[in-house]
């Protein structure tokens, strides 16, 4: 099955999950740029449940590359505007990710009822192309524009967007602080969900990326010259100054270790963030943050 008769037959225990997939479907349907909207992993493997997230790909009507990165921005914009009306939203991170020639963009929203959407927004083209590489056999089509669809008219083939020189590559930012300090916080929301599920090697791998994204932004914090590195620029700029309570982000395999570590780790990412933001001025995901404190702590 396919499309909406395959949300349809998703269980119940998903219902959240086909409430935010059927509203991208049905925005699809209504937005020109779109071509495709895919879904993958576990619930495209049939493996899910109600502590999934949605793992998709919107394909978009734009040429591989830069030539279309200006029409998978405008359609990345379009789709978090729509976000608010497919559930209470706690917060929304967007930025890029993959090779640099691609050009996809990411959205990771997460909605107050617990529901992740982590959507990659790319040229059709690209989509294509793994396809014939044999990649992604576990993503399911929800959408597909019919074949004899044109493009709009009144959208040029940049989609609008001005262009502009590339930032420095050893240039922090406060975006880039920003984005750290977010996936931080996905990465310790993801242990929670692990070790609701009792799957501690997960939860483990999850502390391991919070832990990176702490030290990159304190590396930031410090002024080190490269501090997407995390550890290591730390150590090479002042091993002396860690971030305060580092060492209690560190635990074993068992659960209440784990448990207590991502706490620790809740409260190290909100100084190390907070640090790098007075040196890099950022608008942190305090939104995302006390979601993530509420999950984490939540007889307080």
């Amino acid at each position: 099955m396919e499309g909406r008769a395959w949300l349809a037959a998703l269980p119940e225990e998903l219902a959240a999950q086909r409430r935010v997939l059927t509203g991208l479907v049905d925005r699809c349907e209504a937005w020109p740029l779109a071509t495709s909207l895919l879904v993958g992993c576990s619930l495209g493997r049939g493996a899910a449940d109600e502590l999934s997230d949605i793992d998709a790909a919107l394909g978009v009507d734009a040429p591989r590359g830069e030539a279309g990165a200006g029409r998978v921005t405008t359609m990345e914009a379009m789709v978090v505007a729509a976000l608010p009306e497919l559930g209470a939203l706690v917060d929304v991170l967007r930025h890029p990710t993959g090779p640099a020639s691609q050009h996809v963009r990411r959205i990771f929203a997460q909605f107050a009822d617990g529901t992740q959407l982590d959507l990659a927004v790319v040229a059709d083209a690209e989509i294509e192309a793994r396809h014939r590489a044999g990649g992604a056999p576990d993503f399911v089509s929800l959408y597909q524009a019919p074949a004899s669809a044109e493009p709009d008219p009144r959208m040029p083939a940049d989609g609008g967007a001005s262009g502009g020189e590339p930032p420095d590559a050893y240039t922090v930012t406060g975006e880039q602080v920003r984005e750290w300090a977010f996936l931080g916080w996905i990465a310790l929301i993801d242990a929670d969900k692990y070790l609701r599920r009792g799957s501690l090697w997960e939860a483990h791998s999850r502390l391991q990326e919070a832990r990176h994204r702490i030290w990159a932004l304190w590396a930031a914090a410090q002024g080190a010259m490269y501090p997407w590195h995390g550890l290591s620029q730390v150590l090479d700029y002042d091993p002396g100054d860690l971030p305060p309570g580092i060492e209690s982000t560190v635990a074993g395999l068992d659960s209440a270790g784990l448990r207590r570590a991502a706490r620790a780790s809740a409260g190290v990412l909100a100084a190390a963030s907070e640090a790098a933001a007075r040196r890099h001025p950022a608008d942190l995901p305090a939104a995302m943050a006390d979601y993530v404190a509420r999950a984490l702590f939540p007889d307080l």
